[in-house]
C-alpha cells in the first residue's frame, strides 16, 4: 500500500479525503495537525502532532515522519506550510508532493503579486489597489483584505473611507499589507482545478457557494463552460503544473472574475470527490490525459454539520 501523509488533519476537507482514500483500499493514510484534540486525527491509520507551519521546526518534524513512515505522497494543506514543503524535494527525490510549481505557489500566496500576474496575462480580475494608494474610483462598497491570508480572515466589506482607516487600526496591518478591491456582484464559486505535472488539465469542477463561515459550509457543483475555460487558461498562462483551487465571482453577464487562488486542495475537496473526481488519487495514479476534461456529477449539493467523536484520554 502507498503511504499518504496529509497535514491539516483536523480540517473538514481532510477528514472527508481520508475517508475516500481509505475506502479505495490501496492507501495507508497518515495525518498531522498542530492540535492534539483535532477529531480528524482519529480517522487516520497513524497521527502526529505537528508544530505550526510558521515554526522553524516544522520541516524538521515532517522530514522525520516521512523517513519513519516511508511516506510516498505528501499533501500539505495549510498555507503557512506550503513554501517550506518544497525543501523536501532534494532530500526525498522519489517523494510525490501534491502541490503546483514553487513559483506559482509563491505568487498565489501573495494576493497582490497574483493580481499583477492576472493583469499581465489578461486574466479577468477585480480592480485592486494596495491601501497606500487612493481607491476612490472603485466606489463603495468595496472589499478590504490582507495581502496574505486565508479562510476569509479579516475580509471585510467597506462602506466609507473612515471604515478603511478603522480597518487598518483593528487589523494592525500596514498600508502595504492591505488590498482594496472593487466589490463584484454575482454568484461566488470555489473551483477545483486538477492539473498533472505535465501541465495537462484533467478536470475543472466549479462549486457554487451557498453559505460559508470561514470555510464553505454548503455548496453545489455546477457545469459552467466559462468557468472551466478560465481554469484551463490559468494553466496555459501561469503554468502551475499541479493542483490548485481558484475563487471567483460569476457576474450576471456570465464573465468569471477571479479574486484568489489557493495553491493547494481546498476544504471542498469532499464535494469534488463525491461528484466523481478524486483529486488526489487521479494525480497519484497519473491518469492518462484524454484530451478533454473529465465529467463530474453536477447539481450535487454538499452541506456540512457537526458531529461528536468520543475516545479515552491517554
Amino acid at each position: 500500500m502507498k503511504v499518504i501523509f496529509m497535514t491539516g488533519g483536523g480540517g473538514a476537507g481532510t477528514i472527508a479525503a481520508t475517508r475516500y482514500l481509505k475506502r479505495l483500499g490501496k492507501y495507508r493514510v497518515i495525518l498531522g495537525d498542530m492540535n492534539n484534540w483535532a477529531a480528524g486525527l482519529k480517522f487516520a491509520d497513524k497521527a502526529y502532532i505537528l508544530p505550526a507551519g510558521k515554526d522553524e521546526k516544522f520541516i524538521e518534524v515532517v522530514r522525520d515522519i516521512i523517513k519513519k513512515e516511508k511516506v510516498d505522497i505528501f499533501v500539505p494543506l495549510v498555507d503557512e506550510e506550503i513554501l517550506k514543503s518544497y525543501m523536501l524535494k532534494d532530500e526525498f527525490p522519489d517523494l510525490v508532493i501534491l502541490l503546483p510549481e514553487y513559483d506559482f505557489a509563491r505568487i498565489a500566496l501573495d494576493k497582490w503579486l497574483l493580481i499583477k500576474k492576472f493583469k499581465r496575462f489578461g486574466l479577468p480580475c477585480p480592480k485592486t489597489y494596495l491601501a497606500v494608494n487612493e481607491c476612490e474610483d472603485l466606489g463603495y462598497p468595496l472589499i478590504a483584505k490582507p495581502r496574505r491570508g486565508r479562510g476569509s480572515r479579516n475580509v471585510v466589506e467597506i462602506k466609507s473611507k473612515e471604515q478603511i482607516e478603522a480597518y487598518k487600526v483593528l487589523t494592525g496591518l500596514s498600508n502595504k499589507e492591505i488590498l482594496i478591491q472593487e466589490k463584484i456582484e454575482g454568484r461566488e464559486f470555489t473551483v477545483s482545478v486538477i492539473v498533472n505535472k505535465n501541465g495537462d488539465v484533467l478536470a475543472v469542477v466549479p462549486k457554487e457557494i451557498i453559505y460559508k463561515k470561514g470555510i464553505t459550509v454548503a455548496a453545489v457543483t455546477r457545469n459552467i463552460n466559462n468557468i472551466q475555460d478560465v481554469g484551463v487558461e490559468i494553466q496555459k498562462k501561469l503554468k502551475p503544473n499541479g493542483p490548485f483551487n481558484m475563487q471567483l465571482i460569476l457576474r450576471n453577464d456570465g464573465m468569471p472574475i477571479i479574486f484568489e487562488i489557493n495553491p493547494r486542495y481546498s476544504t471542498t475537496i469532499a464535494l469534488t470527490m463525491e461528484a466523481g473526481i478524486n483529486e488526489i488519487d487521479i494525480l497519484i495514479e497519473n491518469k492518462a490525459y484524454l484530451g478533454r476534461l473529465l465529467a463530474f456529477r453536477e447539481n450535487l449539493v454538499m452541506t456540512r454539520f457537526y458531529d461528536q467523536l468520543y475516545f479515552e484520554e491517554k
